[in-house]
């Protein structure tokens, strides 16, 4: 079975047998990244990760051999301890970190004899922060990374310290925990490996971080940065900056959305919607119309077809709301039936401001065949009666003679009382029934 059947069956009894018996270190990497994201991304019970009996019916064996029993998370630290690949252990640090707390302190405490079971918040931190100068690398990572999920600001100095570790791991896994606890006093040191590490990975991790600490000194460091030749970095870059609720990213974005990368154009307009979305309500207004207004300067190509998507995919009604209200201020030549397929589809929104966006975005358009299609979702049974009566509401901004035809058949045929008023108010906004001419 391939590794993609496993990760989409969540199969972590032959995820944890791939990571023990593969020759492949890339597999075996891979097996651990999949892990890791299990955790991350489901609600794991605890009796699902006991591996009592591997694929076949043979018992697995490992860490907890002489029980009969063994967990995933033993698996995980058995690689950290005993893997002969430096990305292996890595990733079965990453993944354990995924888990807990606990896990990682599991790993500290076979690496390096000292027992975290049970311990306060303060007591680990200590103890992490005390194996942060170890000698083997995998406990530094495994040091760095449970600080960060501690959060105690008064380790950021140890972990400033490591962002210079010889072991490019440790080094991002220090940035990232720097970002986890959100100290400024780490900003200039991850300024520092933003611009000049020679790993990807930490520098990734750098702009990631600053993102999460914040602050405008943070955010400076990010507007200042030069383009980076990697695309990942770029990508985090942008990805950052949507983390800012204020007008000052919008201009880079922009910049960001000429990026050769496709990947980093569609990251920046993401965060372009998260800056509208993050904005204090009393200055939504006037960031949404300064980034409307940047995105004059942008191709179409560039804009319409992530906000289509943001408008059709994502789980927040902020991110949803904005990309309705901008698709009807940025659309451009030969992205018109995108952005009305969009918009169209957005009519019956679950949350009603996305709708009303949607319905006002729409009678900004020109776009040849609207207004039947239109007439098409009115008369559609099927379709909810709020979709319905916001096509209602656009087609008393945009209808024309054939519109104020059917909408009076439409009248006497219905028996929605509110699809009739509302068909009655776009009549009248159109002039009435065998009224003049349509706007």
């Amino acid at each position: 079975m391939s590794l993609y059947q496993l990760q989409r069956e969540r199969d972590l009894a032959e995820l944890v047998e791939t990571l023990r018996r593969s020759d492949d270190p890339a597999i075996r990497c891979r097996a651990a990244e999949i892990i890791g994201g299990i955790f991350e991304t489901d609600d794991i019970d605890e009796s699902d990760l006991v591996l009592e009996d591997g694929p076949g019916g043979d018992p697995i064996l490992g860490a907890a051999e002489a029980g009969g029993r063994e967990t995933v998370i033993d698996a995980l630290v058995s690689s950290v301890k005993n893997d002969d690949a430096d990305a292996v252990r890595a990733a079965a640090i990453d993944a354990l970190d995924h888990h807990s707390q606990e896990s990682l302190e599991r790993v500290v405490d076979e690496l390096s004899g000292k027992d975290l079971a049970a311990a306060a918040d303060w007591v680990a931190a200590r103890a992490f922060a005390e194996v942060l100068d170890d000698g083997q690398p995998e406990l530094r990572m495994a040091a760095a990374t449970g600080l960060g999920r501690v959060g105690d600001p008064s380790v950021t100095a140890a972990l400033v310290e490591r962002l210079s570790d010889p072991d490019s791991r440790v080094r991002a896994r220090s940035a990232v925990a720097c970002g986890r606890i959100g100290d400024p006093r780490a900003v200039e040191a991850l300024e520092s490996r933003l611009r000049g590490d020679p790993s990807i990975d930490v520098r990734a991790a750098a702009a990631e971080a600053l993102g999460e600490v914040g602050t405008e000194a943070a955010l400076r460091v990010l507007l200042a940065v030069d383009s980076d030749d990697s695309e990942s970095v770029r990508r985090v870059v942008a990805d950052a900056l949507g983390q800012f609720g204020s007008v000052a990213p919008v201009d880079a974005l922009v910049g960001y959305l000429e990026d050769k990368s496709e990947t980093v154009r569609r990251t920046a307009m993401f965060s372009m919607v998260e800056i509208l979305s993050n904005a204090p309500p009393k200055r939504s207004h006037d960031v949404r119309e300064a980034a409307a207004d940047r995105l004059g300067s942008a191709t179409a190509d560039e804009v319409v077809p992530p906000l289509s998507e943001i408008l059709a995919e994502s789980s927040g009604a902020p991110q949803r709301r904005n990309a309705a209200w901008l698709l009807g201020r940025v659309v451009g030549d030969g992205y018109e039936s995108m952005a009305r397929e969009a918009l169209l589809s957005a009519l019956g929104d679950d949350d009603g401001m996305t709708a009303q966006f949607a319905a006002t975005s729409l009678t900004t358009l020109e776009a040849p065949g609207l207004e039947e299609e239109l007439l098409d979702l009115v008369h559609d049974g099927d379709a909810e009666s709020e979709a319905r009566s916001k096509a209602l509401f656009v087609l008393g901004k945009v209808g024309g003679d054939d519109a104020r035809a059917a909408l009076g058949e439409f009248v006497d045929r219905t028996d929605d009382d509110g699809l009739r008023e509302a068909a009655f108010s776009a009549l009248s906004k159109l002039g009435g029934i065998g009224g003049g001419d349509g706007p």
